[in-house]
């Protein structure tokens, strides 16, 4: 937090009383957190913009009208698509169990949309955003900011054991 300066008008001047208002600078400046990779941006942004191509895709399936079949089709579209935004959302926090999945379901909708190319030639948008997705992921450069912010927490304990919060890549320790 910054230091409050009440200005000439008031009669004051530095206080010393911290602001809550106004934030000091930040304390992740020239931390990795701070700037991210290009692969990195373009994987994230790739993915979520399929998993939104997914939602729509569900939308127009359960408005589809052939009754229970159609729900369901659209639910588990849905899905897959809350899944990819999931994934993206947890590359863009920088946490490196996020890429597995990412790139798993980037692959397996590009192989998808891959069957029906002959047929729906607007489908390379696609593909080309799954490519994306997945090159984006797996870069060295997106790689190492993973692993870097990772391993940037404290060492474990002595003991081995470890909280679920840090299972799930957050490293404060819990109250005993």
């Amino acid at each position: 937090m910054s230091r409050s300066w009440t200005g000439a008008r008031l009669g004051g001047g530095f206080t010393g009383v911290p602001n809550p208002c106004r934030p000091g600078p930040s304390r992740y400046r020239g931390d990795v957190r701070t700037t991210r990779p290009p692969g990195l941006i373009v994987a994230v942004t790739a993915a979520a913009m399929l998993g939104v191509v997914f939602v729509v895709f569900a939308v127009i399936s359960a408005a589809g009208g052939h009754g229970a079949f159609s729900l369901q089709i659209g639910f588990l579209l849905a899905c897959y698509g809350a899944l990819l935004i999931a994934s993206a959302v947890g590359v863009w926090q920088q946490r490196m169990w996020a890429r597995g999945p990412l790139v798993a379901f980037a692959l397996m909708a590009g192989f998808g949309f891959g069957e029906y190319l002959l047929e729906q030639p607007w489908l390379w948008l696609l593909v080309a955003l799954c490519l994306a997705a997945v090159v984006g992921a797996v870069l060295p450069s997106t790689t190492r900011m993973l692993q870097r912010v990772r391993s940037a927490g404290p060492p474990p304990q002595p003991d081995g054991r470890r909280t679920w919060r840090e299972r799930l890549g957050r490293t404060r320790r819990t109250p005993q």
